[in-house]
């Protein structure tokens, strides 16, 4: 049981808080590529680690992740028109670009020079395997792109879903990781479930209830491993990879589809439960598109 303090010091994630700095070290999926679908399409709200921010895809199909409100009078730019490489506030019609950069004060003479002046929050935005993903970070430390296998396989063998959950990250990923409760939650359709039926490792998940965990340090994460008996002196492991800082990997079951989640915090109290399943040498077929 982690005390209050503990509790606080990681659960919180917004700016300046110890493990906001630690997300702030990664790419984080932010929104499904399926969000923004065109370019100069209507922008999109998005609270990640506490703060509040607009994405929007611009006329030449870039992509911005800019602060919600305009410095001006503070409207929030989700009511802005997305028109000619930029996003214009309603109120005054100040309008910004992919970047944060203020491109136009139409109350102000452009030989003036004010526009240049002014610059919101912004973060990069990048597109992989049909999410959009952000790095909110020092410039300087940002990571190499995105790499897991799911994002880079043909889109054919790869199904990528997002749920908000109200519980902070922590508390989501720690129900995500213990495989014990796949003997109870999942008990009533393993065996019609296309990510679980036909697998010869499902009879241990009912016939040993109470596994055993040992968990290994790995480069990146860790390594959590629940052993359930199987015939004679045997054992049956099922092995979750964990990795830096809310990402997990659950191993697949005989040729099925691999399975994972991302655990990214909205605020302290809220995430999104991202999910993907993809196989690596096959399309996936409409059943396990759809569970």
């Amino acid at each position: 049981m982690l005390s209050k303090e503990q509790n606080a010091l990681v659960t919180q994630t917004g700016p300046g808080t110890p493990m906001g700095d630690l997300f702030r070290c990664y790419w984080l999926p932010v929104l499904l590529s399926e969000e923004l679908p065109e370019n100069d399409c209507p922008p999109v709200r998005v609270k990640i680690l506490s703060e509040r921010l607009i994405a929007f895809r611009d006329t030449k199909g870039r992509y911005g992740l800019i602060d919600e409100f305009c410095p001006h009078r503070g409207p929030s730019l989700w009511f802005g028109r997305n028109e000619e490489c930029g996003l214009r506030c309603p109120y005054h019609g100040w309008k910004f670009d992919y970047t944060g950069q203020c491109v136009d004060v139409p109350s102000e003479p452009a030989e003036s020079g004010y526009a240049k002046k002014i610059k919101l929050k912004s973060y990069p935005v990048i597109e992989r395997g049909g999410v959009l993903w952000t790095y909110m970070g020092p410039p300087e430390r940002k990571p190499p792109d995105p790499e897991w296998e799911f994002a880079i396989v043909p889109r054919e063998q790869s199904f990528v879903s997002k749920r908000y959950q109200e519980s902070n990250w922590l508390q989501s990923m720690e129900g995500g990781i213990d495989s014990s409760h796949v003997s109870w939650l999942h008990s009533g359709n393993v065996n019609s479930d296309p990510l679980f039926k036909g697998a010869g490792g499902n009879k241990y998940n009912f016939g040993d209830l109470a596994p055993v965990f040992e968990v290994v340090e790995a480069p990146g994460g860790l390594f959590i491993g629940a052993r359930r008996k199987a015939e004679d002196d045997q054992y049956y492991w099922r092995i979750t990879p964990w990795v830096m800082p809310c990402f997990t990997a659950v191993p697949p079951r005989g040729d099925h589809p691999m399975h994972g989640h991302f655990w990214v915090p909205i605020d302290d109290e809220n995430c999104w439960a991202w999910s993907y399943d993809y196989h690596p040498t096959r399309a996936l077929t409409p059943d396990e598109r759809t569970v």
